[in-house]
Parts: structure tokens; sequence; C-alpha cells
């Protein structure tokens, strides 16, 4: 066979290998998905699996890095948004990183997955510091708009960053679990699209008046 037609047939079928692992994690039963399984779903055997990762959770670790890169580009095309607002620019990054959460199941199980340190230690090393970097680039675009946010005045200084870090991470994190879990009690039912988008607009409001001091209704809205 013909090096780059080889190296077409092989990734043909690691994309095929991914996207099948996509439709298992959308699944009810994704918690006892295998490579025995995603071998079995793709149509390939068990050992072609492994020729291209070394383990299932490297397979999730590539789709997660899929997810993050994409979303990696909006904040940062926010944050080189000039007609916007320090604020602004912060209120468009937590909407559409939750929004991007509720909207992809699989990626909820993947993201919760890699929270797990069992998870972290268990991934290629190499996937590892991928995924590490893209958090910190993360990390960059929102504190930009948060410096931003600051130099025009509407952004408390006077938040230690890593309080601020702190508190932005626990919310956010907590929140994708209330999305994924469709609420916790009978108050904060989340069953409907309606009911998911509230949520998601309701703390974003108290993540941003965290920071800026401001009640909801005086925040700036995207």
């Amino acid at each position: 066979m013909h090096p780059n037609r080889k190296m077409r047939e092989f990734e043909r079928r690691e994309r095929d290998i991914l996207d099948t692992t996509l439709t298992l994690l959308t699944g009810e039963q994704w918690q006892t998905i295998s490579v025995d399984k995603i071998a079995q779903c793709t149509g390939i055997g068990k050992g072609t699996v492994y020729k291209h990762f070394d383990c299932k959770n490297d397979i999730y670790a590539h789709l997660l890095l899929d997810n993050y890169r994409q979303m990696l580009t909006q904040l940062k095309r926010l944050a080189a948004d000039d007609h916007l607002t320090g604020v602004q620019q912060i209120r468009g990054m937590l909407v559409y990183t939750l929004e991007y959460h509720r909207e992809n199941v699989a990626h909820q199980h993947m993201h919760l997955h890699f929270r797990q340190k069992a998870f972290r230690e268990q991934i290629s090393s190499s996937y590892l510091q991928q995924l590490d970097d893209t958090e910190e680039q993360f990390i960059e675009a929102f504190e930009q708009a948060v410096y931003k946010g600051i130099t025009e005045g509407d952004v408390n200084p006077d938040i230690p960053r890593e309080t601020m870090m702190a508190g932005v991470s626990a919310t956010f994190e907590g929140a994708i679990v209330m999305l994924q879990e469709g609420g916790c009690c009978k108050q904060q039912m989340m069953q409907t699209a309606e009911q998911k988008d509230a949520y998601i607009n309701h703390v974003v409001d108290y993540m941003i008046a965290a920071l800026i001091r401001q009640p909801a209704d005086k925040q700036e809205k995207r």
C-alpha cells in the first residue's frame, strides 16, 4: 500500500474510533464503556484500537482536546473584541462555555471524568500536558478580560487572583454538574432548555456580581 494511502487509512480509522466513542458517550450506559465495546461498535479488533491509543482514557483525552481547542478559539475571539467591555467579555466567555457544556452531553461526561484524579493518572503524559496547557490558555483569556474590566473601573481590583480563580472555578464546575444532573431539588429542576438557560444566566449573574460588586439588574448584558 502506498505510504500516503496507508496514512489516510490510519487517520480514517482513528476518526472512526473517536466518532464511535462520542456516540457511546451520549448513551445512558456511558460509564460502562470499554475498549472492547469501542472496538466492537467501530467494527475493528481490540488490538487495532491500541495501535491508535494506549488506553480508553487517551481516547477521551483526545476528544477533550478537540473540544477545548474549539472553545478556546471562541474565548480568544471574545478577549480580542474591542467593541466589548471587559465585563461583557467575561459574561460572553462564561455563557458560551456553560452553553457548550449544556449542548454537548458527551463533553460533559469527559470533562467531569477529567477532573478525577484517577483519570489524570491513567492518561499518557503527552495528553496530560496538552490538556494542562490548554487550561492555562483558558485562564489567560479569562484574566485578560478581567484585567480589561479592572482598567475600565468595573471589576474590583482588590480581589486576590487566587481568590477570584478559586471562586470562579468552583462555581463553574458546580454549575456543570447541576446541568448534567438536571438540578438537585424541586426548586431548581432543569428539564427543559428554558430552565437550563435561566439557570446559566442566574449563575453568570452571580459570578459577575462577585467580581464587580454590582447586583444582577445593574450588570451589562451581552
